[in-house]
C-alpha cells in the first residue's frame, strides 16, 4: 500500500485577493496526485467557484482551510470554514438557480457541484463546516475478455495478484458474468489496480499450475465494522463448485483477522456456495426490461457488540423485526421533528451505477423543503428513465432518521437494514411503482 500521508493543506482568509493562490494550490496539488489536465482543471474550477462564493458571503474575512488528499484513483479537496452562512441548495442534481441576485450568488456552487464526480457537505465539531469535492482520474474502459486456454481447478494456489493479474481478473469478470453481479468500478481495470494500491479494495485470486487466473473474490471496508465482498467469480469449466467454496473459505479466513463484526455480499454470483451467508433482504431489481431478485447477504464474523440507532416512530416496527430476525442488539432512540429551527433548503446526493440502471439517493443536508426536494429528484430521475431508484439513510444520524415521513411521502418503503454500513446501521428504501 502506498503512503497516504501526502495530504497538502492551505489556510487563507476569505479575501478575493487570495484567489490566485487558491487556484495555484488546487491545480498543482491535483496534478501531483495524478489527475490529468482536463480533470485537474475541473477540480480547480470547482475550488475557484467555492472560494469566490465564500468570499462574497463574508463581510469580515474569516479563515478557510483547503486540504487536497491523495486518494490514488481520485483527488479529494475539502474546504472547511466556520461562521459563514450559506445555502447549499445548488448542490442538488435538480438545482436550477434563478437569475435574480440570490440565484447568481449560488451559481458558483452549482458550477462547482457539476465540475466534480462526487460532492458532500460536512458539519461536525471536529472538522467544522465545509464541502468535500472528489474528482476521479479518467481510466479507459476494458473490453470483456476470456482466456483462450481455460484455467483448471486442480492444483490451484491462492494469493494476492499483482497489477497485471488484477487487470486479467477484472477483464475476465466482465467477459464471464452479467454486469448485475459486479460493481461499476470493474469496468476499468486500471482503476481497480489503483483502488487495490490505495488499500480500498482487497483481491484474492486462485492461480492454476500454469499461472492462469481460475477465479477470485474482492472485498472492501464499509463503515466502521462492516466488510463488503463480491463474488465468487469462477472461470473454470470443471470443479466450479469446489473452487467457489475454497475461495469463500479463503476470503473469510483473510477478513476474520480484521476488526470487522460482519461481512456482507451484495454482488453474489450463482457460484456462491450455500451455508456461508444468510439473507439480509431482497430487492426486486429491473435490468434490461426484466425483474430479478437482488439479494443482500450477511455473515457474522464475531459476536455483535451492539450499538445505538435513531428511529422515527414510523419505521420502528420494521427495525425491531429486522433486528430480532438477525439477532442484532440495538438501543433504538426515538426522534421526531418538534418545531426546532431548520435550514430552508435540503440537499440530496445521488450515486449512479450506470451499468445497472441504478441510482441511490443520499440525504446530505437537512432542510425545511426536504419533501418537495425529494419529489423533484424522483421526477427528474424517472424522466431520465432510471429503472431502479433507492434511498439510503444512516441511523447513526438522528436528522436522517427523522426524515422518515418525507421518505414515505416520496413513495419509498424500507426494505433492508445493513448493519454497520455507516456511522451506525443503514436502511435501504425502495421506490414503489
Amino acid at each position: 500500500m502506498q503512503d497516504r500521508k501526502t495530504d497538502i493543506t492551505l489556510s487563507v482568509e476569505t479575501d478575493i485577493k487570495f484567489l490566485p493562490l487558491v487556484l495555484s494550490f488546487s491545480e498543482s496539488s491535483s496534478r501531483i496526485f495524478g489527475l490529468q489536465d482536463a480533470d485537474a482543471l475541473k477540480l480547480t474550477l470547482a475550488s475557484e467557484e467555492v472560494f469566490a462564493y465564500l468570499c462574497r458571503m463574508t463581510k469580515d474575512p474569516g479563515k478557510v482551510t483547503l486540504t487536497m488528499v491523495n486518494g490514488f484513483y481520485y483527488a479529494l479537496l475539502t474546504v472547511a470554514f466556520e461562521g459563514i452562512d450559506f445555502d447549499p441548495r445548488a448542490f442538488n442534481l435538480t438545482a436550477n438557480v434563478s437569475p435574480d441576485e440570490e440565484g447568481l450568488e449560488e451559481m458558483g456552487l452549482l458550477i462547482a457541484a457539476r465540475s466534480v464526480d462526487r460532492m458532500s457537505i460536512f458539519h461536525n465539531a471536529m472538522e467544522g463546516t465545509g464541502f468535500a469535492l472528489i474528482k476521479e482520474k479518467t481510466y479507459p474502459a476494458a473490453e470483456p475478455w476470456r482466456s483462450e486456454e481455460v484455467p483448471r481447478a486442480e492444483g490451484v494456489t491462492f494469493g494476492s495478484p499483482d497489477a497485471e493479474e488484477i487487470k486479467v481478473f477484472v477483464r475476465s469478470i466482465a467477459g464471464g458474468y452479467n454486469s448485475f453481479v459486479y460493481p461499476q468500478d470493474f469496468r476499468y481495470p486500471g482503476k481497480v489496480v489503483d483502488m487495490v494500491e490505495s488499500g480500498e479494495y482487497g483481491v484474492l485470486t486462485a492461480r492454476d499450475p500454469k499461472g492462469g487466473i481460475a477465479g477470485g473474490m474482492v472485498w472492501r471496508s464499509s463503515g466502521t465494522s462492516m466488510i463488503e465482498c463480491y463474488g465468487p467469480y469462477v472461470f473454470v469449466e470443471e470443479g466450479r463448485a469446489g473452487l467457489a467454496e475454497r475461495l469463500v473459505a479463503e476470503l473469510i479466513s483473510a477478513v476474520a483477522r480484521s476488526e470487522a463484526v460482519c461481512l456482507m455480499n451484495r454482488y453474489a454470483t450463482d457460484d456462491l456456495p450455500p451455508g456461508y451467508f444468510e439473507t439480509l433482504g431482497t430487492i426486486d431489481f429491473a435490468l434490461a426490461g426484466e425483474k430479478r431478485p437482488w439479494k443482500f447477504l450477511f455473515r457474522q464474523l464475531r459476536e455483535d457488540p451492539g450499538c445505538r440507532v435513531y428511529s422515527h416512530a414510523g419505521m420502528e416496527d420494521f427495525l425491531k423485526s429486522q433486528y430480532k430476525k438477525h439477532f442484532l442488539a440495538r438501543q433504538i432512540v426515538p426522534v421526531a421533528y418538534e418545531g426546532e429551527r431548520q435550514n430552508p433548503h435540503s440537499v440530496f446526493g445521488a450515486a449512479f451505477q450506470h451499468n445497472q440502471d441504478l441510482v441511490v439517493l443520499l440525504p446530505l443536508w437537512d432542510g425545511a423543503d426536504a419533501r418537495e426536494n425529494l419529489a423533484r429528484h424522483i421526477e427528474a430521475l424517472r424522466a431520465e428513465g432510471i429503472a431502479n431508484i433507492l434511498l439510503r439513510i444512516d441511523l447513526g444520524h438522528g436528522w436522517q432518521a427523522r426524515l422518515y415521513p418525507v421518505i414515505e411521502a416520496g413513495g419509498f418503503t424500507p426494505s433492508i437494514v445493513i448493519p454497520y454500513r455507516g456511522k451506525a446501521d443503514c436502511v435501504l428504501f425502495t421506490l414503489k411503482g
